[in-house]
């Protein structure tokens, strides 16, 4: 009887070890996703609600549910329709969605190089001086350009 109870307890132990041993060698290391990434290749369809800011607005199409902020712009006639107000204090151009912004690198047009971000305090930074800007941005009248 006496030989019996190491027997037992070796082998309890052995199975822990192994199971131990398999599970650290199934286990796939986690990959850590970037809260920013550069891109070139982008759509404001990609945004539900989209904020969007524009030191300078090139050609692009904006959908007609966003709030468009602008200092200047190519062609008044493509924001006809839209909720826009102008601000000559704009120093930037973006786009925001609820959790996410896309920071241009130069004006807001198509493949402008940018990044994608999901910084929870800079898309909350850059929400709060849209709705700043927005609050003191007149509504922009469309016979000035």
């Amino acid at each position: 009887m006496v030989d019996i109870l190491p027997f037992i307890v070796g082998f309890g132990l052995g199975v822990i070890v192994v199971a131990i041993a398999i599970e650290f060698g199934i286990r796939k290391p986690q990959k850590h996703m970037p809260n920013s990434r550069r891109t070139q290749e982008w759509s404001i369809k990609e945004i539900s609600n989209p904020k969007i800011m524009a030191e300078y607005l090139g050609d692009i199409d904006i959908p007609g549910n966003a709030k468009l902020l602008v200092n200047r712009y190519k062609d008044h006639a493509a924001m006809q329709g839209l909720s826009v107000k102008h601000s000559s204090d704009i120093r930037g151009n973006y786009i925001l969605g609820d959790d996410r912004a896309l920071i241009l690198a130069g004006p807001l047009k198509q493949d402008e190089i940018g990044f994608w971000t999901i910084e929870k305090e800079i898309v909350e930074s850059l929400h709060q001086e849209f709705d700043e800007m927005w609050h003191k941005a007149r509504t922009l009248s469309f016979d000035e350009k």
